[in-house]
C-alpha cells in the first residue's frame, strides 16, 4: 500500500510540475505581432519606431514612440498598449535614407541581439517621406503585401535586390564584401514602388543603383530567376539560365578579374524579319557594355557590393584580405563578357519557313 501512494503521489507531483508551465501563457488574443517595424530620425528624439500590426477585417494598427534608443521606443510603445508586443513575427524592417547616409550598424546589431527577432527578416532603406510610406496601407493587409514583394514565390523580381538581417550583419563586418539594399517609396497602387538598391561601403549608404543597373547586379550574384531583357524596342528575352565563371590572377599592379558570363534566354517579344543570330549578337553588346558601366560605378564608390573579395579570397594570405577594401579593391580591374544563347530558336525557323511559303505563293510558284 506504501508504495502504491508513493508512486501515485510522484505521479500526480510530476503532472503539476507539467501543468506550471501553461499557467502563466497569455491568450493570442492579449498580443500585438507587428509584421513591419520602421525606423526612421525622430522630431525631438534620436530614433522614431513605427510599428504595422495587423488587426482584423484586412486592416492595419500602427503605433509609434520617440527615443534616444530603439529598445526605449519599444519598451515606450509597450508601455501604452493595451495588449503584449510581441516581435517573433516581424518579417520587413524598414531604415530611413537619413539614418542609412550616418550609418545603420546600430540598429543591425540590435536586430541580431534582441532575442525576439527573427535574423530571416528583411531590411530595406525608404527613399522618400519615410511617414507616408510606414502609414501608407492598402488591400491586401501590409503584412502580406511586404512579404510578397520580398519573397521568390510571389512578387519578386530580379529587378529588386533582398537582403536579410543577418546578411546586413556578416557583411558590415566583412573584410571582403559589402552590401546592397533594396530601396523603396510608397506606391500608388501598390505598397511600396522600388527605386533600385543601395551601394553601402560597410554600414554606410554611398551610392544607388536603378532597377536595371540592380537586375545586373543580381545575374551577377546569381539571382536571375524570372528576370526579363529589353534588347531593343519591341524584342525582349527572359533569362532562364546563367553561368557565370570567374578567372582571377594578380598582376603587378594588382588584382585582375576576367568574368565570363553565359546566358541561356527564351524571345518573349520580336518584331518580323528579327532573326536569332541578330537578338544574340545585339544583346551580348548590350549587356557587356552595361555590365561594364554598373562595374565602374560600384567600384567609383569604393564599395565591393559584388562581393569580388570573395572570389580572391581563396588565393590571398590573411594580410591581403585585411587590406582588400582599402588597398586592392581601388586597384581592381575587371572585363566582363556575355555570350547570349537562345532557345527557342525553333520560333525563328518555323516563321522564316511560313515566310518562304507565303512569298513562293505570292509569286504562283508550286510547293
Amino acid at each position: 500500500m506504501k508504495v502504491g501512494f508513493a508512486r501515485t503521489c510522484t505521479l500526480t507531483l510530476s503532472l503539476v510540475l507539467l501543468l506550471t508551465g501553461c499557467w502563466d501563457t497569455k491568450d493570442i488574443n492579449k498580443h500585438y505581432l507587428p509584421a513591419v517595424m520602421g525606423i526612421g530620425k525622430g522630431d525631438s528624439q534620436k530614433y522614431k519606431v513605427i510599428l504595422q500590426i495587423p488587426i482584423a477585417n484586412e486592416k492595419t494598427q500602427i503605433l509609434e514612440k520617440e527615443a534616444e534608443s530603439i529598445s526605449k521606443a519599444i519598451d515606450l510603445i509597450r508601455t501604452d498598449s493595451e495588449k503584449s508586443i510581441d516581435l517573433v513575427h516581424l518579417r520587413l524592417m524598414l531604415i530611413d535614407i537619413q539614418l542609412a547616409q550616418d550609418g545603420i550598424g546600430d540598429i543591425i546589431n540590435f536586430a541580431v541581439r534582441a532575442n525576439d527577432i527573427s535574423i530571416k527578416g528583411l531590411v530595406s532603406i525608404v527613399d522618400g517621406d519615410f511617414d507616408k510610406t510606414l502609414y501608407h496601407q492598402i488591400s491586401p493587409t501590409p503584412e502580406v503585401s511586404s512579404y510578397d514583394f520580398f519573397s521568390e514565390e510571389a512578387g519578386w523580381t530580379p529587378n529588386q535586390s533582398i537582403l536579410r538581417i543577418w546578411e546586413a550583419y556578416r557583411n558590415q563586418e566583412s573584410l571582403s564584401e559589402d552590401m546592397g539594399i533594396p530601396m523603396l517609396k510608397d506606391g500608388k497602387q501598390t505598397l511600396f514602388t522600388f527605386k533600385g538598391t543601395a551601394v553601402m561601403r560597410k554600414d554606410r549608404l554611398v551610392g544607388s543603383l536603378n532597377q536595371e543597373e540592380t537586375l545586373l547586379y543580381n545575374l551577377f550574384k546569381g539571382k536571375y530567376t524570372g528576370g526579363t531583357i529589353e534588347v531593343a524596342k519591341n524584342t525582349s528575352v527572359l533569362i532562364e539560365h546563367a553561368k557565370v565563371n570567374h578567372h582571377t590572377k594578380w598582376t603587378e599592379q594588382g588584382p585582375f578579374l576576367q568574368t565570363d558570363i553565359q546566358l541561356n534566354v527564351v524571345v518573349t517579344e520580336s518584331p518580323h524579319g528579327k532573326s536569332a543570330d541578330i537578338i544574340e549578337k545585339d544583346l551580348s553588346e548590350k549587356l557587356s557594355k552595361q555590365f561594364d558601366q554598373t562595374w565602374k560605378k560600384i567600384h567609383s564608390l569604393k564599395a565591393d557590393a559584388l562581393g569580388i573579395g570573395l572570389i580572391f579570397r581563396p588565393q590571398s594570405k590573411e594580410e591581403k584580405i585585411k587590406e582588400w577594401k582599402t588597398v586592392w579593391f581601388p586597384k581592381l580591374v575587371q572585363k566582363i563578357d556575355v555570350k547570349v544563347n537562345i532557345l527557342n530558336e525553333i520560333y525563328f525557323k518555323e516563321k522564316s519557313s511560313k515566310q518562304n511559303e507565303g512569298d513562293m505563293l505570292k509569286r504562283g510558284t508550286k510547293l
